[in-house]
């Protein structure tokens, strides 16, 4: 049995980052690989997806691992970057190398590379980089970055989140979901997927809030605030829901908030039962494209233009700019005046960003020395 030694952000609650770990496991599950994991907690489990959990700080654990691994894969997410912390690029960064000291192969797997904001941060990731066996990272801009450090073209691919390719659960079970957290499944159901930045000011948020009560109105229509990383994006939907509801009568939406935990294949199928999604989490506009539900995406971080234009989506191009109350409230109206055309648009594109999930899976598949099958 083939083994490969999976790194990322795993077993820290955010959706985003267990489904690609989900994804993952589908990806693979059908060649009989053994998939390990360095996760924050050794008994990290996720329903919809096989692996064996291994402390992501247990050096002398994840040495044997890697000692004992056919295949070591970085990926995905954005793991190579300077925003959120400066331990990123040293931590991911000294995976490889480790793995590549001790003879393991390594691959990059779907990853989205930067910001990286100080110059020692991209010499690394060079260094890093440059004796893996393949680098398939999940937008153009990410490819254009890594040559741009001088690393070989050939040794590069364009890929895609591996999300994309993730199976939710049945849409029966999904609408049984909704109605226990008090969704009305006959009227439309608008999802917003909101995370603390630190431009969301008071006038940002009175704007955001009070384009999303118009308009839900207009429709009749429930808003859902889904928290993707529940210790983070909470208080900050109840702030959402607030401003909301302290509002005149005839614009007083209906308010729900997923408090329960759910899993990536849940959460993907709850999604999938939305009738718009407005994103500002990357996997909330993912999941929402992968089941065909048109979106408007709010841009804290490059990765989320890249993929909102990626598949035709509507973006607001920072936070500040929400307080842009009527451009924010013509994109809502334009995606669900045209949200039969979205959805005939991401039927056709989605098949190719697919596609390039799959081809990286051949590349590591090649690695082991295993024949794809048809997906």
């Amino acid at each position: 049995m083939k083994r490969i030694l999976l790194s990322g952000y795993y077993g820290f609650h955010n959706a985003g980052d267990e489904a690609i770990l989900t994804a993952f496991s589908q990806l693979f599950a059908p060649y009989g690989i053994e998939l390990n994991v360095l996760a924050a907690s050794p008994d990290h489990q996720l329903p919809g997806a096989q692996f064996n959990a291994v402390p992501r700080l247990d050096l002398p654990e994840i040495t044997r691992q890697l000692r004992q691994s056919d295949l070591f894969i970085s990926g995905g997410g954005g793991l190579f970057q300077d925003v959120t912390g400066l331990g990123s690029v040293p931590y991911y960064g000294g995976l490889l190398w480790l793995a590549q000291r001790l003879g393991c192969p390594t691959m990059i797997f779907g990853q989205g590379i930067g910001p990286l904001r100080y110059g020692p941060n991209r010499w690394l990731v060079k260094q890093f980089f440059k004796k893996a066996r393949a680098i398939a990272v999940r937008d153009p801009e990410s490819c254009d970055f890594l040559r741009d450090l001088g690393l070989p073209a050939h040794q590069i691919f364009e890929t895609a989140d591996p999300v994309l390719t993730m199976s939710p659960i049945h849409y029966t079970e999904a609408q049984q979901l909704l109605r226990e957290a008090g969704a009305d499944l006959n009227r439309p159901l608008i999802g917003v997927s909101v995370r603390p930045w630190p431009t969301w000011f008071e006038k940002q948020l009175k704007a955001f809030t009070a384009v999303l009560a118009q308009f839900a109105a207009r429709l009749g229509a429930q808003i859902v605030l889904i928290p993707f990383q529940p210790e983070q994006d909470t208080w900050l939907c109840h702030e959402v829901v607030y401003s909301l509801t302290c509002r005149p009568a005839a614009y007083t939406p209906t308010v729900l908030t997923l408090e329960q935990h759910y899993s990536p294949v849940a959460m993907q199928g709850l999604i999938g039962q939305l009738d718009l999604m407005v994103g500002m989490r990357l996997h909330a506009l993912i999941m929402a494209a992968s089941q065909g539900v048109p979106a408007v995406g709010l841009v804290y971080d490059p990765k989320v233009r890249q993929f909102s234009e990626s598949v035709g989506y509507r973006y607001m191009g920072s936070i500040s700019s929400l307080s842009r109350d009527d451009l924010f409230y013509a994109y809502l109206s334009e995606t669900w005046e045209r949200r039969d055309k979205i959805r005939e648009q991401l039927h056709q594109r989605l098949p190719l960003l697919q596609k390039r999930v799959y081809d990286a899976r051949q590349i590591a598949l090649n690695l082991l020395g295993i024949q794809e099958r048809n997906p």
